[in-house]
């Protein structure tokens, strides 16, 4: 019994560091979860701008045409992780909301300071 809650500790102990080492790991990429996405418009005819807050903004590429974008419907963005950074497209996707079509992100840039988007949601 003894080595049995020896073992548990040991293992909650080493999910308490590794997920202090995964925040870390993301604190020195520029990244940001899906979740805290708040809002996005278009920017042109492959890129749209998803706001996380009134100071940080990205701006992803897609290979659809954002024309077919409703802007008026939600959109979700989706990472096999949770996570989306600065140069890692990889199981990264926009889905729109009014058809549920994926559509793969090419790249994600952190948008400059100031830009807005032609069209927001």
């Amino acid at each position: 019994m003894l080595r049995l809650c020896l073992v548990l500790a040991a293992l909650s102990l080493g999910a308490c560091a590794s997920s202090t080492e995964s925040t870390e790991a993301s604190d020195a990429r520029d990244c940001f979860r899906t979740f805290d996405v708040r809002g996005y418009g278009v920017v042109d005819d492959h890129r749209v701008r998803l706001r996380i807050n009134s100071r940080r903004a990205y701006i992803v590429t897609i290979r659809e045409n954002t024309r077919d974008f409703d802007i008026t419907s939600p959109l979700s963005v989706q990472s096999s992780s949770g996570f989306v950074c600065v140069g890692d497209t990889l199981g990264v996707r926009l889905v729109r909301g009014d058809d549920h079509f994926p559509s793969l992100v090419t790249a994600v840039e952190r948008a400059p300071p100031n830009t807005e988007a032609a069209q927001e949601n």
